[in-house]
């Protein structure tokens, strides 16, 4: 009994602890509905915060048909409002994300995306995920992306990333648009041998060798010290 007023003189509130637990269970303490926070005005998205966000939801084409289009459906789609709101005025090759599983990437692509017609990889390149994109030597508009402007060579795979055998077709259908004139190229400059053609200058060369090796033996039969000693005979002269 003394432990018990003891404990109530000095801890009195101690006492009214069931009090305020009951009290807390009324409907004056009641929990009030929060409202939620007003949503903060977010910055305009970005063209590589876009590219992220496609690169998020995008699904695997592994397994998909792969229809090749004909020339002439190529050729209209190149000119058409959903090509330029697909690619705009940037190469086919712009926007692509390469997958990766290292740090780094390889030297090389792949060898190809699509085999007996249907995709074999989830995220094929740039020319082999669109099958209105035809590398053909009259789709001028798309083989002109794939060159470079100042040196007139094709870019680097690293670069462009489309696979090996798009590669192939891209190289074919180049020199096939040059030989028939549909796109410019530099020749590059090269020296030849018109002797080899010409058989008058054949003979002045033998000619000139064959008085340069008079000159030599004479200097050294007469064992002149400079070319102004040097004497000719007529004879020397005729013989070359």
């Amino acid at each position: 009994m003394l432990l018990r007023r003891l404990f109530r003189l000095n801890f009195p509130s101690l006492i009214n602890i069931p009090r305020a637990s009951f009290s807390l269970t009324s409907p004056h303490y009641a929990a009030k509905p929060t409202t939620p926070a007003a949503p903060t005005d977010q910055a305009t998205p970005t063209a590589q915060s876009s590219q992220l966000a496609h690169n998020k939801k995008k699904t695997s084409l592994r397994g998909t048909p792969y229809n090749v289009t004909d020339i002439e459906t190529s050729l209209r789609y190149m000119e058409s409002d959903a090509y330029k709101t697909v690619y705009g005025s940037e190469p086919v090759w712009k926007n692509y994300v390469r997958n990766r599983t290292k740090q780094r990437f390889p030297h090389y692509t792949r060898d190809f995306c699509v085999e007996e017609g249907l995709y074999i990889r989830g995220n094929p390149c740039p020319v082999c995920r669109d099958e209105y994109l035809l590398l053909d030597y009259r789709n001028v508009k798309l083989l002109k992306q794939f060159v470079n402007d100042h040196t007139g060579e094709v870019e680097p795979v690293l670069k462009t990333s489309i696979c090996q055998a798009q590669l192939r077709n891209l190289r074919v259908a180049l020199r096939k648009a040059y030989d028939f004139g549909l796109m410019t190229y530099e020749i590059p400059f090269r020296t030849y041998d018109y002797r080899d053609y010409y058989p008058e200058l054949r003979d002045e060369k033998d000619r000139a060798s064959s008085l340069l090796m008079t000159i030599l033996h004479a200097i050294q039969d007469q064992k002149l010290a400079s070319l102004d000693q040097l004497t000719l005979t007529d004879d020397q002269l005729h013989a070359t």
